[in-house]
């Protein structure tokens, strides 16, 4: 919980206003953020890392014009109430006196109110902010029943800000994924479909890069998606046993590629020397190649064409070894590459003799 008469202070260039709020609501924070922006001044309140009240000096941001934007005033009703308001007295009193409020309906237009001035702050690029630890609020803040998860997933939503997007993220290479109990949270959030979707993609560590290459929406709605899941505490950074291990996972993927590849080099040059023997013919002697190779194998060959491309893909071929089971990958990987290998070097042998199959050993060094 937070001490009384602590307060911490800076600018909106090093940070963002969803940020702020998700520090708040992960450490059930109570306290009032003030936001200094050009031409206005917001203040949240929050208790025990909930919103609770929140007001502007923005003048747009006042109930008669949230009110009238969301078509609960009309403009004559709205010109009336300006006509007859004095300073010291309250708009929701004269519009409930000028029945155009019931003193039922009240209390929701103070909550629209606040949660319009929130979902506006959350769109600050500039500024300064202050946040003070304390527990005593001014007597005319009322405790609205906000929904505060909801409302900085909205927030966050709404924001079309890549600048603002790319600071709320940091490092694109970071390792996010769910945080423990986040499904059973999700059924009070009401997720969007998209929400769900992103979230869907973190049962399991990665980075925004992995995230947007399995989202089926477009980059900059996953990027900005997955910013909100971080903003409500949905999810986080992975924990440092499964990033080593994610880590060690793709240094071994990305040498194991190497070696492919150094393989297929060896085809293709392979390749361009039966080529010059026997021009067309080739195709047929790729056939006799592929002949060779063990019933064990050929699974593992799998959607891909050896007679047309004389190399293997490697992601196909990696998939195909996950797929059967396998548990040693770069042991059984090694074992097709040697094979296709001896394969290519049997049938030259056969078909050429020994002299042209010393001189594709060669290309093999």
């Amino acid at each position: 919980m937070s001490d009384d008469g602590l307060s911490i202070q800076g600018t909106l260039a090093e940070t963002t206003v969803p940020d702020l709020f998700r520090s708040l609501l992960r450490s059930s924070e109570t306290g009032i953020v003030s936001l200094e922006a050009i031409g206005r001044n917001d203040v949240i309140y929050f208790n025990e890392g909930k919103i609770i009240f929140a007001s502007s000096s923005d003048p747009d941001m006042g109930l008669g014009e949230v009110l009238l934007r969301g078509g609960e005033l009309t403009l004559h009703q709205y010109n009336h109430a300006m006509d007859r308001l004095v300073v010291a007295r309250r708009i929701g009193a004269l519009l409930c006196e000028l029945g155009y409020l019931q003193p039922d309906e009240l209390l929701r237009a103070i909550e629209r109110q606040s949660s319009a001035i929130v979902l506006n702050a959350m769109h600050h690029r500039t500024g300064s902010y202050t946040v003070e630890f304390t527990s005593e609020f001014p007597p005319e803040i009322i405790a609205l029943p906000l929904n505060t998860e909801r409302l900085i997933l909205d927030g966050v939503q709404s924001i079309e800000f890549w600048s603002l997007i790319t600071r709320g993220l940091g490092r694109l290479d970071r390792l996010l994924q769910q945080v423990s109990g986040a499904d059973t949270r999700t059924y009070a959030l009401e997720l969007t479909d998209e929400e769900s979707h992103v979230l869907s993609l973190l049962t399991e560590p990665g980075t925004i890069e992995d995230i947007c290459s399995r989202s089926y929406l477009s980059n900059f709605t996953t990027c900005r998606t997955v910013w909100a899941l971080l903003s409500v505490n949905l999810i986080a950074e992975a924990e440092g046993d499964t990033v080593s291990e994610q880590r060690a996972a793709a240094e071994a993927e990305y040498e194991l590629e190497g070696v492919v590849e150094r393989y297929n080099r060896m085809y293709e040059a392979i390749f361009g020397v039966v080529f010059q023997r026997i021009g067309d013919h080739i195709y047929d002697f790729m056939d006799r190649v592929v002949v060779h190779l063990s019933a064990e194998t050929m699974p593992y060959l799998s959607g891909m064409n050896l007679v047309n491309d004389a190399r293997l893909d490697f992601d196909q071929l990696l998939n195909n070894v996950i797929a059967s089971g396998s548990r040693d990958h770069p042991a059984v990987i090694q074992k097709i590459l040697n094979e296709v290998l001896h394969s290519w070097i049997y049938e030259i042998k056969s078909e050429f003799g020994p002299e042209m199959e010393a001189e594709v050993l060669r290309l093999t060094r």
